[in-house]
């Protein structure tokens, strides 16, 4: 029997069972983490973007958040090390500027202009789990969010921030140490 349509969705499911072995590979190792990024086994058609994440608040957390726009979903892949054992938080942020020392200039977390009080806020990520030695990584297809197209919906051009620990409700504070590990600008590739 043969289902039109079916090769892509067995290529993207071929590459998301290489991620699981990989990022079970991953978390064996006591040393590194691997030298492969999520970009290398994404789908290469569609929008794409990328966040490269660097330490702050004196912390060596790092990592990469790669984006790829799917239809009316958008697949995150995000691999991060040097985390503490446990739940981290990860958001994008308002503003795509990480220059200051506890990423505070990445403003509040994201929320679309207009939306209701108590909905769930545009810049919510699924929270990262940091194994034993440190080593993090998710995918997951979000929606409501959009690479590149200019509309209010666009995400390019901000930023993603990892937290320590869950944090329900991050606000940038400047000049003070605020558990906000990582920061990178998300930009098209």
């Amino acid at each position: 029997m043969h289902f039109p349509g079916a090769a892509p969705v067995c290529r993207v499911l071929r590459r998301l069972s290489q991620l699981a072995l990989l990022t079970t590979l991953a978390s064996c190792s006591s040393t590194s983490m691997p030298s492969w990024s999520f970009a290398d086994i994404m789908p290469k058609r569609g929008a794409g973007a990328v966040a490269k994440l660097s330490p702050k608040n004196g912390s060596s957390v790092g990592g990469t958040v790669t984006f790829v726009q799917r239809g009316d979903k958008v697949v995150i892949a995000a691999v991060v090390h040097e985390l503490t054992p446990g739940p981290h938080s990860m958001y994008i942020h308002e503003v795509g500027n990480c220059s200051s020392p506890n990423a505070a200039s990445a403003g509040k977390v994201w929320a679309l202009v207009g939306a209701a009080p108590g909905r769930t806020r545009s810049g919510n990520l699924p929270e990262l789990v940091a194994g034993s030695q440190g080593n993090a990584s998710v995918v997951s297809d979000l929606r409501g969010i959009t690479l590149g197209d200019g509309s209010p919906l666009d995400i390019v051009g901000r930023a993603i921030v990892v937290h320590s620990g869950v944090d329900l409700d991050p606000r940038p504070e400047f000049g003070v140490l605020n558990g906000w590990l990582a920061c990178g600008v998300i930009q098209l590739q």
